[in-house]
């Protein structure tokens, strides 16, 4: 039977219009859409900026958090000299199978910069697929030194675990005044030992300071014999504990502390510490003394005010507009912010929508206020600033110490045991 040539036209438009309304259910419409259908009618004034982020799976909600953010940023500063600025959002659902698809289709999109991811291996996939593609990226959080390392075009706004062992150093030398301070870190996780090894390094310098290490203990992932461990920590009459072991851990570590009364010891910890659950470990272990790295210096203490720029008043206006002033920001959310910062500021820097020129922009990023504070680049394009450290009070995260210099990230090669 023939087919007449009206229906043959129905019957097309109908699968067309099936297709297009089973891509509408899913994240890749949209890209879809700028591929195929917009194709013709692109609108040639204007800038895409790509977001590679988790939107589903076990890093949503930091995935989230970052897009926030950059969201947040966007709404601030929407064009670059008249030229609109748009977000092509790709979700990488945290899975790194997905990610590598999510960052070729990322890229077949020609946004002029990247900012992604909120993990460490699938921002390890960006960074290689970017620079082949020779488009600057920047992760806003993740910490791993090999994502950047060697690669021109990758860039991060968070500050390495390096940097952080360097920044809690200085805050037990030179705040605390620590005499006797004690390590407890993971086995086996070699960003804790970055991290282990500049803490050590920065003690050994400052002999002035005349602090020394009076435990140095690795503890198996799966150990959770806390009671030994807070006897060792009694006995060693520490005064400071560097102890980034995660908050589960530390909880449990805490309650042998409170046990042995030494409520007097005062426990250091990463970023990983900046979240909902160290606000209720405090409430928790309300004696424990405590400080930790984080990026958000929004609740600075009046002692640390250096740190807050223009931008971040700007920052936390547009967020209490948005989200109302009983909701604080998070440490990725400003860290999205950050990381669309640069990435307008290089575009406005470069004079010129090339990929390449944005990234020798970013690159040659000069003191730059955003919302966390100043931003410079080294040679691997790791900020070079100062460490912020934060603390609890009256439930709310702030920053209790600002190192007095800014401090460089040192290479995976270079750091030793």
């Amino acid at each position: 039977m023939k087919i007449s040539r009206t229906a043959r036209r129905i019957i097309g438009l109908v699968l067309v219009f099936s297709a297009v309304m089973m891509l509408a259910g899913c994240t890749s419409y949209d890209n879809f859409r700028r591929t195929f259908i917009d194709k013709e009618t692109e609108d040639s004034n204007v800038i895409y900026v790509g977001v590679f982020e988790p939107q589903n799976g076990a890093y949503k909600e930091i995935g989230n958090q970052e897009i926030q953010g950059i969201t947040l940023a966007n709404s601030n500063y929407s064009n670059v000299k008249g030229v609109r600025v748009e977000l092509v959002k790709v979700d990488t659902e945290s899975d790194t199978n997905t990610a590598k698809a999510a960052i070729q289709d990322l890229i077949k999109m020609k946004p002029v910069a990247i900012i992604g991811s909120a993990e460490e291996a699938n921002s390890m996939i960006a960074a290689e697929a970017c620079e082949k593609a020779k488009i600057p990226m920047i992760t806003p959080s993740a910490s791993n030194p090999l994502i950047t390392e060697d690669n021109p075009y990758a860039f991060r706004a968070c500050i390495t675990y390096n940097q952080r062992g360097t920044g809690l150093a200085d805050y037990a030398l030179n705040k605390l005044s620590s005499k006797k301070i004690g390590i407890v870190t993971i086995k086996n996780d070699s960003t804790l030992s970055s991290m282990r090894a500049a803490f050590k390094k920065v003690l050994k310098k400052n002999g002035k300071k005349q602090a020394s290490i009076v435990l140095d203990e690795s503890i198996e992932m799966n150990e959770f014999n806390m009671k030994k461990l807070a006897r060792e920590i009694d006995q060693s009459g520490a005064d400071t504990v560097f102890a980034p072991i995660g908050l589960e851990k530390v909880d449990l570590l805490f309650t042998q502390i409170e046990k042995l009364h030494r409520t007097d010891i005062t426990f250091l910890g990463n970023q990983e510490w900046t979240a909902q659950g160290i606000i209720n470990l405090s409430k928790k272990h309300p004696n424990i003394k405590l400080a930790f790295t984080s990026d958000n210096v929004l609740n600075s203490s009046d002692s640390s005010g250096k740190s807050l720029t223009a931008e971040t008043q700007r920052f936390l206006i547009k967020y209490e507009n948005q989200y109302g002033d009983n909701v604080e920001p998070t440490q990725n959310t400003v860290l999205g912010y950050d990381s669309y910062m640069l990435v307008i500021n290089a575009i406005n820097n470069a004079r010129s929508l090339k990929p390449t020129d944005i990234k020798d922009a970013l690159q040659n990023t000069n003191n730059l206020r955003c919302a966390s504070g100043v931003f410079n680049f080294d040679k691997d394009g790791n900020p070079v600033r100062s460490v912020n450290i934060s603390r609890v009070k009256d439930g709310k995260i702030i920053t209790a110490y600002v190192t007095d210099s800014s401090t460089k990230a040192a290479r995976m090669k270079k750091v030793n045991e």
